[in-house]
């Protein structure tokens, strides 16, 4: 079984920029708030993976939890702030609590809650991708 958080390192700025004044785009501090939040939960079992443009531009910063067993889910105008990845740290680990994935709606902590773009199914065992 596959896992993953995976993160967009070029997102943009939510005012459009895709750089700021120190050089980084909102994408890379997301990545760091979701790194910063596992390391002081002394986690080292969540994979974070990086990916250059997901093509979801118009709703910067993008995550996408990936599962090769559930089904997985590309997220938009995530803030690249620490409550933002506490909270898809959150939903991740409800996610993998589940056979399908399919956490309830009731259940998502309130910072996810519009950030959801598409969810895809996974690959059939047996089926070629």
């Amino acid at each position: 079984m596959t896992r993953a958080i995976v993160i967009c390192t070029t997102c943009k700025h939510a005012d459009g920029r895709k750089l700021d004044d120190a050089g980084r785009t909102a994408g890379s501090y997301m990545v760091e708030a979701v790194e910063t939040v596992l390391a002081e939960k002394g986690r080292n079992d969540v994979t974070i993976q990086t990916q250059a443009c997901l093509w979801n531009c118009t709703r910067p910063c993008s995550v996408v939890v990936r599962d090769d067993e559930r089904f997985s889910y590309v997220t938009g105008a995530n803030q690249p702030t620490r409550e933002q990845a506490e909270a898809i740290l959150a939903w991740f680990d409800m996610h993998g609590a589940t056979e399908t994935g399919e956490v309830p709606f009731r259940q998502w902590p309130d910072l996810m809650r519009g950030h959801f773009i598409a969810r895809m199914p996974p690959v059939a065992k047996g089926e070629k991708a």
